[in-house]
């Protein structure tokens, strides 16, 4: 079940939520348009698994592009290909990028 008011899919069969006591809905509801944006674009395939858990933690849903290709690769290579190669970049919904980019602002340096 689906808690509209706390954006949280639950594991109940009861109609109202057990924390805010809205109406549940069956599923989350699809919208037509999510926004995402980036948060994190690196080369370091160090810090993926650290970012994800960074995120996870926080409760955050995120997105990744360029992971596989890095491990396929074994690193940036600009010199032969487009300059994303290489690169990993993560990106959660418009409504979480203050918050992510907070938590993310030290790796960043």
């Amino acid at each position: 079940m689906y808690c509209p008011e706390c954006d949280k899919l639950i594991d109940t069969n009861e109609k109202q939520c057990p924390h805010c006591n809205a109406l549940l809905l069956p599923d989350k509801p699809v919208s037509d348009k999510v926004d995402f944006v980036k948060v994190f674009e690196s080369s370091d395939l160090g810090l993926t698994a650290i970012i994800k858990s960074i995120l996870i933690n926080a409760d955050i849903e995120y997105l990744v592009r360029g992971e596989h290709m890095q491990s396929i690769l074994g690193g940036q290579f600009s010199f032969a290909f487009g300059a994303n190669i290489g690169k990993v970049e993560f990106f959660v919904h418009k409504d979480d990028n203050e918050i992510a980019s907070e938590l993310l602002t030290e790796l960043n340096n």
